[in-house]
């Protein structure tokens, strides 16, 4: 289950935009190099859905996957804390939103590898 981070929510009107790998809520839209992981060659961003409440987030996360067979399978894990008891249950992973992959030490977008995931 992830940290709730009620000390910042509370002090922000506006609601994330997305959570990083470790459920922690981000305010900017979206880049590859805000991946909490300096040694990450490949992030993506993902919508998940809780499987109680079924409420839907968009996460990031660092995987390793091995996606030369052209499909990425990553599982994010617990959703994002949302005060439901589905924060201690298994998200379900729904489709790669951005899928970026570092090469020559700049982020490369790999769009054959978004989609939803089966």
């Amino acid at each position: 289950m992830h940290e709730s981070y009620i000390d910042i929510i509370s002090r922000i009107n506006d609601k994330p935009l997305w959570w990083d790998s470790n459920g922690v809520p981000r305010y900017d839209k979206f880049k590859p190099d805000m991946c909490p992981d300096i040694y990450a060659y490949m992030v993506i961003l993902m919508q998940v859905a809780c499987q109680l409440c079924h409420r839907k987030f968009k996460v990031e996360m660092e995987t390793r996957d091995d996606y030369k067979s052209g499909r990425l399978k990553p599982h994010y894990g617990d959703p994002p804390f949302h005060l439901c008891t589905g924060d201690s249950m298994n998200c379900v992973d729904l489709k790669i939103l951005e899928c970026w992959q570092l090469e020559n030490f700049k982020w490369k977008r790999r769009k054959e590898l978004e989609g939803k995931i089966k």
